[in-house]
């Protein structure tokens, strides 16, 4: 008998091994069942949201009701925005659909900015209104191929990453549903009209061109002798700085990288501008002992480094502690004035005050000098605009930009409500209150939101 026991044990643990197998792998289709479900979800979603925007751009253009014209462009802006999300519940993998995101974006964006119009009782132009016809004429053709997509599926055609989508079986899987949306998204790319706009997506702020950059062209030669002389360097270290690429986009720069004497490593790294010569931003990756200074010790260190280097009438307005660091905000003025498009970020350690960060992309992206009219609101009338609620503590000019990075002249307004602390813009041309940031202070400096 007991010959046939190792047998039997052995059969015993077969079955029970295959038990298992079948039960995890019930678990493991399950799961991917689920998987498939929710990335079914995702796709039915977004072929809803088309079809919704298909029906409402078109609305939009044959309703006479002021207000219920108001209520379309919103549901638009609502429609986009959830057609984002759904595209960024798919699994794409690494396909990035740049346009498709783009395309829903400026669709939502500028339907918001029409609901707006309407609301402030402007009339809508008729170049805005060609661009709600290419938009509706777009988003019919994407419809059109989404619907396609779905009959696919429908038939058991369609497969994400090498994975059935549709869960009925088809021995003659078409490629993947991924490959198949990207394909559309390069569709967008060719066939979506340029859209410029007052809005944060428009063409026109996504292509801004630099305006603070000034002089020739320099060669990379040239580059180093000028980062060189910029960095902070108070231990005079004799860093060896050399080419390691170049920087593409709105400012193209050399990118230059600086070792130490025996090393390979980088200790900073740093872009300076082709055009002009201009150190864009630099960052030293050294390590940062405990703080010995205040915030104060470091704005004033941020400011002399920048008056050093030919940037004069700068005014710190926030400041971060982080790590051993406080990174200073500081804003060009221009008389009395307070430019904030024109900033430079500076980061100080706070072991020794040296300067180990740089930012200059904002002061160089929109520095230049501003022609401001005269302000038609004195004082006296920006705080009939404010709530009597308000403890006002000071009102002083600044420029500041709005969304599509157009930019408003106005008073800001420092007040409290309480103990919270608000920022209040009121145009000083036309009293229009453009914007509110709440004041947000905490032991690692102060923030706006």
């Amino acid at each position: 008998m007991r010959k046939y026991l190792p047998w039997a044990a052995g059969i015993f643990l077969a079955l029970l091994f295959l038990g298992v197998f079948f039960i995890m792998q019930g678990r493991v289709t399950e799961a991917q069942n689920l998987l498939e479900a929710s990335y079914q979800k995702g796709f039915f979603n977004l072929l809803d949201q088309v079809n919704n925007l298909n029906l409402l751009l078109s609305k939009s253009m044959v309703t006479s009701s002021n207000q219920q014209r108001i209520v379309t462009f919103l549901s638009i802006w609502h429609q986009a925005e959830s057609a984002r999300e759904s595209i960024a519940s798919l699994p794409l993998g690494n396909r990035d659909l740049t346009y498709t995101q783009k395309y829903f974006a400026q669709m939502g964006d500028f339907a918001y900015s029409l609901a707006k119009k309407s609301l402030n009782g402007m009339e809508i132009k008729k170049e805005e209104w060609d661009k709600v016809q290419k938009f509706r004429d777009t988003v019919q053709e994407l419809n059109k191929k989404l619907r396609e997509l779905q009959d696919d599926v429908a038939k058991g055609k369609i497969n994400w990453e090498g994975r059935r989508f549709s869960l009925g079986i088809s021995k003659n899987l078409t490629s993947g549903m991924a490959d198949k949306i990207l394909k559309l998204d390069q569709k967008l790319k060719e066939e979506a009209p340029s859209i410029t706009y007052d809005g944060p997506f428009s063409d026109h702020v996504e292509n801004i061109v630099p305006k603070g950059l000034t002089g020739e062209m320099i060669n990379s030669e040239e580059a180093i002798r000028i980062a060189g002389n910029f960095i902070d360097n108070p231990q005079n270290i004799k860093y060896q700085i050399s080419l390691y690429g170049t920087a593409k986009g709105n400012i193209p720069a050399y990118s230059l990288s600086f070792a130490k004497p025996g090393q390979n490593s980088p200790a900073i790294l740093m872009d300076v501008s082709q055009k002009g010569g201009h150190v864009i931003w630099f960052l030293n990756t050294r390590e940062i002992g405990a703080s010995k200074l205040t915030i104060q010790d470091a704005v004033n260190k941020g400011r002399a480094f920048l008056e050093k280097r030919g940037f004069k009438d700068f005014e710190a307005t926030g400041s971060l502690m982080e790590d051993g660091t406080c990174v200073i905000t500081f804003v060009k003025k221009q008389g009395d004035i307070i430019i904030y498009p024109d900033f430079i970020k500076i980061e100080i350690a706070l072991d020794n005050g040296e300067v180990v960060g740089y930012d200059a992309i904002g002061y160089y992206t929109n520095h230049m000098q501003r022609v401001i009219p005269a302000p038609k609101l004195g004082k006296n009338d920006v705080l009939k605009r404010v709530s009597p609620r308000l403890n006002v503590t000071r009102i002083r000019k600044v420029i500041i930009p709005d969304p599509s990075l157009k930019e408003k002249f106005c008073y800001e307004v420092d007040a409290k409500l309480g103990n919270d602390r608000y920022f209040i813009y009121i145009n000083a041309l036309d009293g229009t209150e453009e914007q509110i940031l709440k004041v947000v202070e905490t032991e690692k400096g102060t923030m706006t939101m």
